[in-house]
Parts: structure tokens; C-alpha cells; sequence
């Protein structure tokens, strides 16, 4: 497998001399470094850029980690096709090298996007306290809105097969949530996340870190809360679709539920087509995979309230009831079925 390392660099201290220096020893690897429009040059002017197995890429402003990961993906792809993926290492120091070595020749897992991870456990005393807090929300969160857990969300520390560094160009995000945008990309596209232990460093409390916790850590959670987001809209509409045609038309309670649920259906799947999971194309099997879960959730949400209203409960209890149970099923296999990218069709 050939592979790469891949170094976004704003503003670095001599920690990425010493990181460069030694893998360079340790690693006949190429290295692309990139300088995100760092104002100070003077550590990127050392003569160890003059290797040829160090290439310097520039930013002539500071666009974020992500744009400088996404050009050092763009120009490995466009220029060394025969590359079958990367090594990304943050420049800071604070990723071992004998870890980043042992991910670069990690067998076994070349279609995989490999995690290099940190010990978060309590025990664990080198952690700076709003480190551990920040770790511990997203891990919370990503794993009640994508029902997997993933140790370390925010390593720099990854191992990412070519398909993937393709498929990272289309995102959006520029900065530190572009690191959350591509595991919500990898798992869109069917491949399988792993994870690998790796030291944990923290220097001078990270006192070097460009990542701000309280605003960094918000974006990221935006980025999580999109799976929600548009279930929260959809739902809303069919409340007032329902209420309207119940009200307003005097029509039936289950007559009002199928069609409320077929308008607020297609709205539902405009939004999660083109801004939830990204998905570019329109093949038919999507649209057809979405109708068929649509007259599924019609069908249990008619039986549901007919028996609900049989019972004697107010027909509005009902629909919240029924959306509540329909809520994580209609997630599920949209999330795993409808708009999942299959394997096939990146090979």
C-alpha cells in the first residue's frame, strides 16, 4: 500500500522540525506539508524543506485545517494517482511517531478510515480538564445521533484510504469541523470506521493548540445535530398539515395523517437528499427506496391511531405518540438504507 503523510501547519513552533525530522528517518514515506497562511515564516524557511521527500505546500491566507487538508488531498490525487491514501498529523508534537509510523503500516484495514485514538479514561492524568469535557460531549452526542460510538472524534491522527480523500473534497466546512464532516462522509459512503490506541500528549496543556473549544466545539455539534434538524422541521409541518385538514377540512384523523404525511414526506426527502446526507445523484432507487419507507410509515401510523381512537385518546395524542415510535425508525434506515452510499460504487 503506498501512502503518505499529510502536515497542515498554522503558525508552528520547532515541534514540526523535530516531527519532520524524524519521519524522515524513520520513513521512506513522502510528507506534504501544508502552511495555512502563517504570518511568521521563519520555522517554514528551514533547510529541511529542501528534501526531496518533503513537499511545502501554501496558503497565501489562513482558509482553516480543513482547506489545508483538502489541498493537500486535491494535489496528492491530481499528482500521484498511484497514492492509495494518506496519513494526516497534526504539527504540533503531539502525536507520537512511533504511533504515526505503526498507522502508516497498519495491515489489514486499507479500505478503512483508521482513527489513531487518545486514552480519555479519568485515569489518565496528562488530559487538560476542558479537553476531557470537550471529548466526552461529542462522544455522547455522536453516539445518540449516529448510534455508534467512535473513542475520539477529534484526532488529527488518521489513516484515510484515497476513495475517501475524493469524497472530502465535496465538503463544505474549512475549519476544525471539517474533521467531523469526514466521519459523517465515511459513514455515508459505506466504509468502515476503526479505531487504533495511540499516546497521549499534551504539551504545556495545549497551550499551542488554534482550536477553540467553546466556538470549534459548537460548529461541531452543529454538524451533529443536522441528522435532527431536518426530522424536527418535517415534523412540524405534519403537525400543521394535520391539524389543518382535521380543523379546518373536517376530514378524518387517519385521512389527515396519510396526507400530511405524504407532503411532509417529500420535504422531508428534499432536505435529507441535498443538505443532510449530500447526496448528488438522482437515481431512481433512492426515490423508490424513500417512497416505499413512506407507505410503510403510513400504513403503521393508520393502524396506530385507528387504535389509539378506538381506545378513546384525543387524536393529537395520538399523532405524538405514533411520531415519537416512527422517529427512530424512519432515522435508522434512512441513515443505513435510503441515503446510504454503497462500497460499489467508489470502487
Amino acid at each position: 500500500m503506498t501512502t503518505c503523510f499529510v502536515v497542515p501547519a498554522f503558525k508552528p513552533n520547532h515541534n514540526l522540525i523535530v516531527l519532520l525530522q524524524e519521519l524522515r528517518e524513520k520513513s521512506d514515506k513522502p510528507i506534504f506539508v501544508i502552511d495555512d497562511g502563517s504570518t511568521d515564516k521563519s520555522i517554514l524557511k528551514n533547510a529541511i524543506f529542501s528534501n526531496k521527500k518533503i513537499t511545502l505546500l501554501k496558503h497565501a491566507e489562513n482558509l482553516g485545517k480543513g482547506a489545508a487538508l483538502k489541498t493537500a488531498f486535491n494535489h496528492i490525487l491530481a499528482n500521484y494517482p498511484y497514492m492509495t491514501g494518506c496519513i494526516t498529523v497534526d504539527a504540533d508534537g503531539q502525536h507520537s511517531v512511533d504511533d504515526v509510523i505503526a498507522l502508516s503500516v497498519l495491515n489489514g484495514r486499507n479500505n478503512q478510515l483508521v482513527l489513531g485514538v487518545r486514552d480519555f479514561g479519568f485515569n489518565n492524568k496528562n488530559i487538560p480538564l476542558k479537553s476531557r469535557i470537550g471529548n466526552l460531549l461529542t462522544r455522547c452526542i455522536w453516539g445518540l445521533i449516529t448510534f455508534k460510538m467512535i473513542t475520539d472524534t477529534q484526532t488529527g491522527l488518521r489513516k484515510i484510504p484515497a476513495r475517501l480523500m475524493r469524497e472530502c473534497l465535496h465538503i463544505t466546512a474549512n475549519r476544525y469541523d471539517f474533521e467531523m464532516e469526514m466521519l459523517l462522509k465515511a459513514q455515508n459512503i459505506g466504509m468502515k470506521i476503526s479505531e487504533m490506541p495511540i499516546s497521549t500528549i499534551y504539551i504545556d496543556d495545549n497551550k499551542e493548540s488554534h482550536f477553540n473549544p467553546v466556538f470549534d466545539s459548537l460548529k461541531i455539534y452543529f454538524i451533529i445535530f443536522r441528522f435532527c434538524l431536518s426530522s424536527l422541521f418535517s415534523y412540524f409541518l405534519d403537525c400543521l398539515l394535520f391539524s389543518i385538514f382535521i380543523i379546518m377540512f373536517s376530514i378524518s384523523a387517519s385521512s389527515s395523517f396519510i396526507l400530511a404525511r405524504i407532503i411532509s414526506g417529500f420535504f422531508n426527502y428534499n432536505i435529507n437528499k441535498n443538505l443532510v446526507f449530500n447526496i448528488k445523484n438522482n437515481k431512481k432507487p433512492i426515490i423508490l427506496k424513500y417512497i416505499f419507507i413512506l407507505l410503510v410509515n403510513l400504513y403503521l401510523g393508520f393502524v396506530f391511531i385507528n387504535n389509539i381512537e378506538f381506545y378513546g385518546y384525543n387524536v393529537f395524542y395520538a399523532k405524538i405518540m405514533a411520531e415519537f415510535v416512527l422517529f427512530f425508525f424512519n432515522f435508522f434506515l434512512q441513515k443505513e438504507w435510503v441515503f446510504k452510499k454503497t462500497m460499489d460504487a467508489y470502487e
